[in-house]
């Protein structure tokens, strides 16, 4: 996660929390941006070109595939807790943007229909239509 952390305000972006393998970031949150959702699609390319220089622990010589999921929408965010207090940001947004990523596939961006209507213009992206996908919870 050093490698995203050390550019994510480049694409002024915001990370919010890693849980796992998890590293969730939003953008508009903190700053209004205009620009939100092609930013975080410039994020995400930006993580894929650092992931792929990490080389796989296990011997194969491979390197790092990583699942990315994007989801535009609103979201509610604050300071959770009163032992241990942290910041958070929950809701519909995020569920579908986690659902995104779980069934994304390695290696590739996988973007809802919302985020795509505010990203398709941008010149010098291609996109790929998967087709229908189930996403749980969601249809």
């Amino acid at each position: 996660y050093a490698r995203y952390d050390a550019v994510v305000e480049r694409y002024n972006v915001y990370k919010v929390e890693t849980i796992g393998d998890c590293y969730m970031c939003a953008t508009g949150l903190i700053r209004d941006d205009p620009d939100h959702a092609a930013n975080m699609v410039r994020f995400a390319q930006e993580m894929q070109r650092q992931a792929a220089q990490v080389v796989m622990p296990d011997g194969s010589g491979g390197t790092v595939r990583t699942r990315i999921g994007l989801h535009s929408g609103p979201a509610l965010s604050g300071v959770i807790g009163k032992l241990r207090k942290r910041y958070c940001v929950m809701g519909s947004t995020v569920n579908v943007a986690s659902r995104m990523e779980s069934t994304g596939v390695p290696g590739r961006i996988h973007i809802s229909g919302t985020t795509h209507a505010l990203v398709c213009h941008v010149a010098g992206w291609e996109w790929e239509c998967r087709g229908e996908v189930q996403v749980k919870g969601i249809g």
